[in-house]
């Protein structure tokens, strides 16, 4: 297990009182803002671990990343703001010594590591607000991000690409990254090594980044994950395809608790196991290595069998990380800031139960899970549609497909790129449960520290030590994974049995993770609960300033250099559809909203 490589060490403890307690490196500014956190269970630790902890996320050497220059302003070190242009958020500590911002980690240590990203930078979000003159700012963890993701990939090609080419700038890169060690034939080496990393990253980037672009707070994650393992992976650039169908980023509390998960609806969820197997797949598409290799070739009926051990994924942080996120919980509405009016939300309360709670109530499922409505509500399709691709599967074809196909059932060409997915996604954790055998404790080992929680109430911890130098015992595990993780990345059918559906999630906390569908195309929660000709058809997307009345973001300002949102169901970007609640006089949306904040 390789250790996250800083632990930030915060000033203040997570409470309910803590909403107006400040944090602030010793240095800051007077008009610094001041920064609390919202209640949610997390202790300081808590928090520590999630903002650090790294998933086996590998972008680049960390000592290249810090000897980028930026095009943009006079040739000044590419993360001379923390990324802050970009939307991340910045974060000064001792702890930090190589100041990155929060979710971004090395793996390794601060000369030979490599930079990585981790569920804190897209998952962190705050709002920012004026209080008796002062400037707030109220961080929620597990929030959608205000980031661009799509602009930092897209610099940083272009930076990348400069220092390749221009002998000026790769000379003082060169300085920067080797320093006392510069020989000629070290510097030789560092740009054969460097250039063949440009030449591949700049290739997933070009065939991979839509126009229009993704914008704040978006990224097509799928999009991403398939062309990573289908294409990069499996060394197959016919695979490409444009990531052109972004999701907003969604809220993680309570990730744990529904029976389904992603937009789509296509990871079945519930168990340890299961959210280690999304998870699994996440990493994968934000840069973990993953090199899958023909065990045995293909003999007459017999098929090929595929080694997937040859993978840089962290399953015991993947599993640190999760047990963190289930323990999170929503963000409290700031009643202290932005008073709720109780007798309006009484009212709102009954229109909630008639035009919401079907869909997004808590409804136990068999398993203990909460039943999520998969739905087609007239949302944009270009997500879901996407999502029926197909793909060379390479080294693939030929080799066993994924449960719960028959038995001998191999991949066909060309496959399900979901297939390809769900096959390396159970296969890696398979691998590293399996094969080799465990040789250490138990308790780091991320597959197993799943099992053993899902397990808890049939074997304890010490059993499963045991048991898993037994073949009977590996098989029965062998039997667990595949069943448990039978229907990953295939669409369940949908309620109403229409082409194009997406989960509904239950709303704990809803206030906190504006824009709205699943695309983010709705600015705010009033905007949402208009009929959709009247919604609005652009908006400044990056903002961090709430707006406590429409419940989202203000969407005439943002301090990200971005241009605005527009609305455009034939690039992904269509605002219509959900028209729940939409036929409601204007009094009662208020009344409705005024409900949702305390949720």
């Amino acid at each position: 297990m390789k250790i996250p490589f800083a632990v930030i060490s915060l000033t203040v403890r997570v409470g309910l009182a803590a909403t107006l307690a400040p944090l602030a490196p010793a240095h800051a500014l007077a008009d610094t803002p001041v920064v609390t956190y919202a209640a949610q269970g997390w202790t300081d630790a808590d928090r520590s671990v999630f903002y650090t902890t790294g998933q086996g996320s590998q972008i680049m050497p960390v000592a290249w990343f810090k000897a980028l220059r930026r095009l943009d302003a006079a040739d000044a070190p590419f993360d001379d703001d923390q990324l802050a242009r970009y939307g991340y958020l910045a974060w000064t500590d001792p702890a930090n010594p190589l100041n990155l911002p929060i979710g971004f980690v090395v793996d390794g240590d601060g000369r030979t590591g490599q930079l990585g990203m981790t569920c804190a930078a897209c998952h962190t979000g705050q709002i920012e607000y004026q209080k008796d003159g002062v400037a707030h700012v109220l961080r929620i963890d597990g929030a959608p991000a205000s980031a661009d993701f799509q602009r930092f990939l897209t610099d940083l090609t272009a930076a990348a690409r400069a220092t390749s080419l221009d002998p000026s700038r790769f000379k003082a890169f060169a300085a920067a990254v080797l320093g006392a060690d510069g020989s000629d034939a070290a510097t030789v080496a560092l740009k054969a090594e460097f250039g063949d990393w440009v030449a591949q990253f700049g290739q997933f980037m070009d065939a991979s980044l839509p126009s229009p672009h993704w914008g704040p707070r978006r990224l097509d994650a799928f999009g991403m994950i398939f062309n990573r393992v289908a294409g990069r992976d499996l060394g197959l650039t016919a695979n490409f395809h444009k990531a052109d169908a972004p999701v907003r980023y969604p809220f993680l509390w309570n990730a744990s608790k529904q029976d389904h998960t992603q937009w789509t609806g296509v990871a079945p969820n519930g168990l340890f196991l299961q959210a280690l197997a999304r998870n699994t797949g996440e990493a994968f598409g934000v840069f973990a290595k993953f090199a899958p290799k023909r065990r045995t070739p293909k003999v007459g009926p017999i098929p090929a069998f595929i080694e997937f051990h040859d993978n840089s994924v962290e399953f015991d942080n993947l599993q640190t990380l999760e047990e963190k996120i289930a323990a999170l919980q929503p963000p409290p509405w700031p009643r202290d800031v932005f008073p709720i009016d109780d007798a309006m939300a009484q009212k709102g309360a009954a229109l909630f139960k008639a035009s919401c709670e079907s869909c997004h109530g808590e409804r136990p499922s068999a398993g203990g899970a909460w039943v999520t409505t998969i739905q087609d509500v007239g949302t944009d399709p270009k997500t879901s549609t996407n999502a029926d691709r197909v793909s060379d599967p390479g080294l693939f074809t030929g080799a066993l497909l994924p449960p719960p196909a028959s038995v001998l059932a191999t991949f066909a060409k060309p496959a399900w790129t979901v297939e390809i997915l769900s096959a390396s996604v159970i296969g890696a954790i398979l691998d590293d449960a399996i094969t080799p055998p465990p040789t250490r404790s138990l308790a780091p080992q991320g597959v197993w520290r799943a099992i053993a929680l899902d397990l808890k109430d049939v074997v304890s911890h010490d059993d499963l030590a045991q048991i898993a130098q037994s073949p009977e015992a590996k098989a029965a595990v062998i039997s667990l994974i595949r069943e448990k993780l039978a229907n990953l990345y295939r669409k369940p059918a949908p309620v109403d049995k229409r082409a194009y559906p997406y989960e509904a999630r239950v709303l704990h906390g809803v206030w906190a993770a504006a824009p709205y569908l699943h695309n983010g195309s709705v600015a705010s929660l009033w905007e949402l609960l208009t009929p959709p000709a009247q919604r609005k058809s652009g908006f400044i997307a990056g903002s961090r300033t709430f707006d406590p009345k429409d419940v989202g973001f203000v969407v005439d300002q943002s301090s990200a250099n971005t241009g605005p949102f527009t609305a455009d169901p034939t690039a992904g970007n269509g605002n219509g559809g959900h028209e729940y609640g939409t036929d409601l006089t204007p009094d009662e949306r208020w009344q409705l909203i005024e409900y949702m904040k305390g949720l």
